[in-house]
């Protein structure tokens, strides 16, 4: 691959061409397909979904409203959250736990006495390494509740992270479709009429299904605008790293260094939603981006 775009293919990362692909009725064989290949194994195998609303709200109004990038159920009422994340923001991994639990709560009915909740899994495609697995070369990590025996108590609960910055790691589980979904994810807005001769004919179906040139006027233009803005949530998360390096650099001290690192990650982040925002970004997404609350964010305009 060439580090510089053909343009023949859209960026399956950007929040217009994720929701094109995973969040259609018309192309929900590509979300199919796809959990079946990295989840299945865990949660049995999925014939159908049915799309959910993404806004799912407490038990009570004071509670915090998670807003899903994907929602839905199968056909054996097993609940799915797929979310994408295009740039590293704190604490990732609590908040899929989160967003993981509201599903959870949402399915039980109010006044309901018992509390055998429904199969509910957080699916999460990320185009960073998660803090927590680092030191792990590994593009897969499949998250249940165990005991001090590593023992799973309940299979109906996971949460499943899938790392497109690792799709070159040599896991012993990784098949082959495996590894072609993690390359057109990772790769398609590099490729060429060459690489998708060389696809097998479900991905080229799905590199079909991409092409820049098949979007109507109106969907390149919404195409067009995501695409700014997840180069813009890119260049705002690299400023706050740097931002964070030089406030760490000039902290000196052993204990200055340490109160320096938080400060700067800090200050980065409060600096990307100012970016953000001044570029018009949604505060929605800026959320989403950054981690912050919508209140924090809306302090900063």
């Amino acid at each position: 691959m060439t580090n510089q775009r053909k343009n023949i293919f859209q960026i399956p990362t950007t929040d217009f061409s994720f929701k094109k692909i995973f969040g259609t009725e018309q192309n929900k064989r590509f979300l199919i397909r796809f959990l079946n290949c990295f989840v299945s194994k865990y949660t049995g195998e999925i014939v159908d979904v049915t799309y959910l609303p993404t806004e799912q709200y407490g038990m009570v109004d004071t509670e915090k409203k998670a807003v899903f990038d994907l929602l839905c159920k199968d056909a054996e009422d097993r609940t799915f959250i797929i979310e994408m994340q295009k740039a590293s923001q704190p604490d990732y991994a609590e908040r899929s736990i989160f967003y993981l639990s509201r599903a959870i709560s949402a399915s039980l009915e109010r006044g309901q006495l018992n509390y055998q909740i429904l199969p509910s899994y957080s699916v999460n495609i990320l185009d960073f390494d998660l803090q927590e697995y680092r030191k792990k070369d590994q593009f897969f990590h499949a998250v249940f509740l165990k005991d001090q025996n590593n023992e799973i108590l309940t299979q109906k609960v996971g949460i499943f992270f899938i790392k497109l910055c690792n799709f070159a790691a040599r896991q012993s589980d990784l098949t082959e479709e495996m590894r072609n979904w993690l390359n057109v994810l990772k790769n398609m807005p590099d490729m060429d009429e060459s690489d998708y001769d060389k696809q097998p004919a479900f991905f080229q179906e799905l590199l079909d299904e991409c092409r820049i040139s098949k979007l109507t006027a109106m969907e390149k233009d919404n195409y067009q605008k995501s695409v700014l803005e997840y180069e813009d949530v890119k260049r705002a998360v690299e400023y706050a790293r740097e931002t964070a390096a030089k406030v760490f650099f000039e902290k000196g001290m052993e204990k200055g260094r340490e109160e320096g690192r938080e400060e700067g990650r800090e200050e980065g982040i409060l600096q990307i939603a100012k970016n953000l925002l001044k570029l018009g970004i949604p505060v929605t997404d800026i959320v989403k981006a950054t981690g912050l609350s919508e209140e924090k964010i809306r302090e900063c305009e």
